[in-house]
């Protein structure tokens, strides 16, 4: 009987030590731990990448004059159309701004998620744009047919890099009522939180 368990112990063993039971299963209730290494096959997830970048240019004080980011993925073709809203009265430089940061920030929510790409840098969009051909426009809100006011309108060809550069001629619209309302709104709030907190701070009792 000791023989058989003795036996059975050492297949064990060999099964451990061969690549047969290699998985990334992690044994329940063991902590997830993540991979880091470059794996092939990874498939995207967007409905979390549009997520982040929502989050990381919708109502963010850095971009006031952005709106959405919007694009459109062609896998087959290897083409990425972009499309950026922004507010009225946004000037072309701001317009720039706001594209360089959402091309480059697209790009590094792929590299988190798959480390073959590498991410971006003052000098490149990074991996993924080494691969995709970029259309990257950059409109105030409900000018689809008006291109005249089109702030930025590229193509940028895969692993080019390059610099995005204002639409020549492109005409800023002026500041909408509903824009100037918004704004107003954003610097009520903001007076509001300061007082609110001023107020916290002066009823506090000191130590």
């Amino acid at each position: 009987m000791m023989k058989k368990k003795t036996i059975m112990i050492f297949a064990v063993s060999a099964m451990l030590l061969t690549g047969c039971t290699k998985s990334n299963i992690l044994a329940s209730g063991g902590p997830a731990e993540p991979v880091f290494e470059t794996q092939k096959g990874i498939e995207l997830d967007w409905t979390q990448i549009n997520t982040d970048i929502d989050e990381e240019f919708v109502d963010n004080e850095q971009y006031p004059m952005a709106l959405s980011v919007n694009y459109s993925l062609d896998k087959e073709k290897k083409t990425i159309d972009m499309t950026l809203m922004v507010k009225h009265g946004t000037t072309p430089e701001q317009a720039v701004e706001f594209a360089n940061a959402a091309v480059k920030f697209l790009n590094d929510e792929v590299a988190t998620q798959d480390f073959s790409y590498e991410r971006s840098s003052d000098t490149s969009f990074g991996g993924f744009f080494k691969e995709y051909d970029l259309k990257l426009i950059v409109m105030p809100d409900y000018t689809m047919k008006e291109n005249k006011y089109w702030l930025v309108d590229m193509d940028i060809p895969k692993g080019s890099n390059q610099t995005i550069v204002p639409k020549e001629g492109a005409e800023v619209m002026e500041t909408t009522a509903a824009d100037e309302e918004d704004t107003e709104e954003e610097s009520s709030e903001e007076v509001t939180e300061t007082k609110v907190q001023k107020e916290t701070e002066t009823s506090a009792p000191s130590k």
